[in-house]
């Protein structure tokens, strides 16, 4: 029996952008666009009649990532080359990750598939522009920075990997551990980082000075 297809809507005030999108999902197997927004006011109509499991979302239409019905989909951000503070809100809100705009066939359907699978969805191109951003943008340590110096070792290894956009089955098979231990582990530092999503936690290991860009 075929999985059903992954539903996505795209929500983004650019016609140009919706289009292409739209045409490069349509024609990927595996997958069906349910709808196309260009406002905050349709995306969540078509959100509570659809009900996707992804939304490729425009942050400029103000929809917040927490909203409680989008909460029920993954949240991945569309985003411009100049919008990396409102890229880092919605992460650390608990979006799944990040694509730009002009991100090719290959890594947007590559994606969005990741995203319905709960997984961390952040190129080396992305993560890239996040640490700097984070960097840059973030401002004094807060207690989340402070308790990552409180993890054990093995959560430590394990923030790690998800810093790194490792799988549950990826860091099992990296730390030698059962997958189930690792999904304990994950939804652990997860919650003591007090974060929204392992994505969030991720950023934290950069912020934290644990992991680099193409280095993990």
């Amino acid at each position: 029996m075929l999985a059903p297809p992954v539903r996505v809507l795209v929500a983004d005030r650019d016609p140009a952008v919706r289009a292409r999108v739209g045409t490069i999902l349509g024609e990927a197997d595996g997958i069906e666009v349910v709808g196309s927004a260009p406002d905050a006011t349709a995306a969540l109509v078509t959100l509570r009649r659809r009900l996707p499991d992804v939304i490729l979302l425009d942050l400029r239409l103000g929809l917040p990532v927490r909203e409680p019905v989008s909460r029920r989909s993954a949240v991945v951000a569309l985003a411009a080359f100049d919008s990396d503070a409102g890229i880092l809100r919605a992460l650390r809100d608990g979006a799944a990750g990040f694509l730009l705009r002009s991100a090719r066939r290959n890594e947007l359907v590559k994606v969005v598939r990741l995203a319905a699978d709960g997984h961390l969805v952040l190129s080396p191109d992305a993560t890239r522009r996040l640490v700097s951003a984070a960097t840059r943008l973030s401002g004094p340590r807060d207690e989340r920075l402070a308790q990552v110096d409180r993890l054990s070792a093995r959560e430590t290894d394990v923030l790690v990997a998800i810093g790194a956009a490792l799988t549950n089955a990826e860091i099992a098979s990296r730390l030698g551990l059962p997958e189930p231990v690792v999904r304990d582990c994950v939804a652990r530092v997860v919650r003591k980082l007090g974060c929204a999503h392992r994505t969030a936690a991720g950023l934290l290991a950069y912020e934290r000075g644990l992991c680099r860009p193409g280095v993990n």
